[in-house]
């Protein structure tokens, strides 16, 4: 079953966009989205009333409107559901294709940024695999990007960048959320070694 079946609706950029313009302003569509896809995939479970507040923190610390909560509750499950069953439709949020190449390439990193904030917070003391730090860092270079160029080559290499994050993404997620890596000890040796 979906999370569409299950009467969650995907977050839309537009929506969270303009929500976050009445709320004040102080987030980023794609910075939030990223930070809560960084949370969930470094092995943390806030729930949604914690990630509420983490909202509501990260915009004024005034109370949300039940609009704003509900709309950030079905953020933090839609985007927690699609992570857990492995879906292959989750998407980076960023705006749409119409949008200039410039807004969309700094959306990305803002994605990237979030996302190193929210795994730092949720894996900050766990050991990382070889291949998961080098995605931090590709997320980390990724975050820097500024490319405002509109040719079919820059449009190309954007859709390639962006579907690379998606994968990254998965495969964080499952790395660090797979059963076997939360049962099995950490060898003393490797325990000790840095990277």
């Amino acid at each position: 079953m979906s999370h569409n079946e299950m009467g969650i609706k995907p977050i839309l950029f537009d929506e969270l966009a303009d929500r976050l313009v009445e709320l004040g302003g102080g987030s980023h569509p794609s910075e939030l989205h990223g930070l809560l896809c960084g949370l969930l995939a470094g092995g943390e479970r806030p729930g949604v009333e914690a990630w509420q507040r983490q909202v509501a923190g990260m915009l004024s610390d005034e109370p949300l409107d039940e609009v704003s909560l509900q709309q950030f509750a079905a953020m933090y499950e839609g985007t927690r559901l699609q992570l857990e069953q492995g879906d292959f439709g989750i998407q980076v949020l960023l705006p749409d294709d119409e949008e200039s190449m410039e807004q969309r390439t700094e959306a990305l990193g803002l994605w990237c940024h979030g996302f190193l904030s929210g795994f730092g917070e949720s894996a900050a003391s766990k050991k990382l695999s070889e291949d998961l730090n080098g995605i931090l860092h590709d997320f980390s270079e990724i975050a820097q990007i500024q490319e405002s160029d509109e040719s079919d080559e820059t449009e190309r290499f954007f859709l390639e960048v962006s579907e690379y994050v998606r994968m990254a993404l998965l495969n964080v997620f499952a790395e660090m959320n797979s059963d076997e890596e939360a049962a099995a000890p950490v060898p003393a040796e490797e325990n000790s070694r840095l990277h």
